[in-house]
């Protein structure tokens, strides 16, 4: 009887091992069910990146331009100093605009006259910080280069007239007077407002990140950009100005306006 009642339980013992466990169906079941969420989550994926990045450039671009704005209260017009100048050169800005900073067309190099100059300097803006030609890095390793002062023989980086007309009036609700100039910096790592300097607004200089593959920050220059207007002002005498931010891309430039109607449209499509 006794042996009887061992062989019972072991039996019942064995069932409920088996009970246990999860049959070759069940283990199918709960596989596609792996596999269906898996594939939600990587369809969703891009535009949630997407999402992200357009998110933190809407916060960037207001902080970087009212930080920028409120320097220029708080210091007599001055808004930064040793902006990256999207020039390469090395003792001197006399080169060209380097391949990695997009939209070849919407920019061009200039000279500067000397009234155009001390119109910088009184904004605050004396140096520059040259671009290294053909860098590893695009962003991280293209204006680690020594800041040099800005002379009559410097180019500097401007938005050419006809792409400026109609690229900041849309993006920056700006009417463009014909005999301004409006000029384009880097807002890098060696700028006077990061780090922890006495006049640093940031501790690091922002990057932008773009969602597609071509505009990596280490193919392509993503710091964000700084727009100067230079206006005639009386005779042979300009006046600066801090004019806005902008968000580099492939195309050149644009404004939060542009990126998030840019967003948008992709969504609905």
């Amino acid at each position: 009887m006794k042996n009887e009642f061992l062989q019972l339980e072991f039996r019942n013992s064995l069932r409920s091992a088996d009970r246990r466990g999860l049959s070759l169906l069940e283990l199918l079941v709960v596989l596609t069910i792996l596999i269906a969420l898996g594939g939600i989550v990587v369809s969703t994926l891009p535009g949630m990146l997407k999402r992200t990045q357009v998110a933190t450039a809407a916060a960037n671009v207001p902080e970087i331009e009212s930080t920028i704005r409120r320097m220029a209260v708080l210091s007599q017009g001055q808004i930064g100093n040793r902006f990256d100048a999207l020039i390469t050169g090395s003792s001197s800005i006399d080169g060209n605009i380097p391949g990695y900073l997009g939209g070849a067309e919407v920019f061009e190099t200039t000279s500067l006259s000397p009234a155009e100059i001390e119109a910088l300097r009184l904004i605050g803006i004396t140096e520059l910080v040259p671009a290294l030609d053909g860098a590893d890095n695009a962003t991280f390793g293209s204006h680690d280069q020594l800041p040099v002062a800005i002379g009559t023989d410097s180019r500097v980086c401007a938005l050419s007239q006809e792409p400026a007309l109609v690229l900041l009036r849309e993006g920056w609700n700006l009417e463009v007077d014909a005999s301004s100039r409006f000029f384009v910096f880097g807002l890098g790592e060696q700028c006077s407002l990061v780090g922890g300097g006495p006049k640093a607004a940031f501790s690091e200089a922002p990057v932008h990140f773009s969602d597609e593959r071509d505009q990596s920050p280490e193919d392509m220059y993503s710091r964000y950009l700084i727009l100067v207007e230079l206006k005639p002002s009386g005779d042979s005498e300009f006046v600066a100005r801090y004019a806005g931010t902008g968000i580099p891309g492939k195309y050149g430039i644009s404004s939060m306006s542009n990126e998030l109607e840019s967003y948008y449209s992709d969504t609905e499509n």
